[in-house]
């Protein structure tokens, strides 16, 4: 893949086979790093009086404002088991995060400087999108409990 985002044939006709792409190093290490110093200026910003936990287990979500307000802020949503039976974080907030979502895109500098760069947008036209739009990014932690 090159400097623009250009997919070879290969890489196409496995999309299109396959319906997903792995590609290795599309992010550089750069950019990987300068995304993940300001999650964690994010989150060292981030105040929990308002929580939402993210499950993949229990979809209901109909009282969850905070979920259904997410959509155009950058919101943070926690592990299942982040919390105590006393309400408090069981571990530091760092390591209590499931996500983080869902216009980091929109609304914060470094997040849409790298995906409003040539090498996503040249990626989404090699898809074959004409105009291509995104409408939700996530920052997804993996820490297990």
């Amino acid at each position: 893949m090159g400097i623009t985002g250009t997919l070879s044939s290969d890489q196409l006709d496995s999309f299109n086979s396959q319906g997903y792409l792995v590609i290795e190093s599309f992010a550089s290490p750069e950019d990987i790093e300068s995304m993940m110093k300001r999650m964690d200026k994010l989150l060292d910003d981030f105040d929990y009086t308002t929580v939402s936990v993210f499950s993949t287990k229990n979809q209901q979500r109909l009282t969850d404002d905070y979920f259904y307000q997410s959509a155009e802020n950058i919101s943070f949503f926690f592990e299942e088991k982040a919390f105590g039976d006393d309400g408090s974080l069981k571990k530091p907030k760092q390591l209590s995060i499931n996500k983080v979502g869902h216009a980091l895109h929109e609304l914060d500098p470094v997040f849409k400087g790298f995906s409003s760069s040539e090498k996503v947008s040249g990626l989404l036209f090699s898809l074959g999108y004409k105009k291509p739009v995104i409408v939700q990014s996530m920052y997804i932690f993996k820490v297990y409990f």
